[in-house]
């Protein structure tokens, strides 16, 4: 295990421990029996470990899509469509720890930062995969809107996160559900006929209240 992947471990465990952030860097490296010295090896501050646990999240996830041979043949909607399913699979082994940060809606604009790499990271893999959708025409490339397309899959993460929060599900179906319908709905939104995912997805979303 490296010095970053100790003090992760750690900075997660304190919280889950303690139903609260470290309030210094020096708590948390007492805690884990490492020398402040060695923390600043590895980071600047406790909110950079903060926005490394989702980014590595992500990072997992698109390692485990670039291993697959199979990963390069697929369209853009079978893209998408694994980067959800995946990432959401990876979510489960941090089930609790983000349960706990992130499910207090009132706490989301402190909070939000923490994601700032994670969707940095997200929006470059989401428009990677929108520019093959165009090339093979699967993707429309309309004027104006086509330009903010993987910017608007951040609203796509944020409904998908709060459906899989409050998922009590068996094997979290309806957030297998959730993953499907949207990202249907968000390819066909550019591409030829959204009316009948608008209409699939409109059911599902008044079925599965998350708020």
């Amino acid at each position: 295990m490296t010095t970053e992947e100790k003090i992760t471990k750690g900075y997660i465990e304190f919280e889950l421990l303690n139903g609260r952030a470290p309030h210094s860097v020096f708590e948390l490296t007492k805690k884990i029996k490492i020398e402040e010295s060695v923390f600043y090896q590895s980071f600047g501050n406790l909110e950079q470990v903060q926005q490394l646990i989702p980014l590595n999240l992500l990072k997992k996830t698109l390692s485990i899509m670039d291993e697959d041979p199979q990963y390069r043949s697929f369209s853009a909607r079978e893209k998408l469509l694994a980067l959800y399913f995946t990432l959401f699979e990876q979510f489960q082994t941090q089930r609790s720890y983000l349960l706990l940060k992130y499910n207090d809606l009132r706490k989301a604009p402190q909070t939000m930062k923490d994601w700032k790499l994670f969707f940095e990271e997200m929006e470059t893999r989401v428009d990677n995969i929108l520019s093959d959708g165009k090339i093979s025409d699967e993707i429309k490339d309309r004027p104006i809107i086509g330009n903010h397309f993987a910017k608007g899959f951040k609203l796509v993460f944020t409904y998908l996160f709060r459906v899989w929060m409050n998922d009590d599900s068996v094997e979290f179906a309806n957030t297998d559900a959730a993953i499907e319908k949207t990202v249907n709905l968000s390819v066909d939104m550019f591409g030829t006929s959204p009316i009948d995912s608008m209409l699939d997805f409109g059911k599902f979303a008044l079925k599965t209240k998350i708020f």
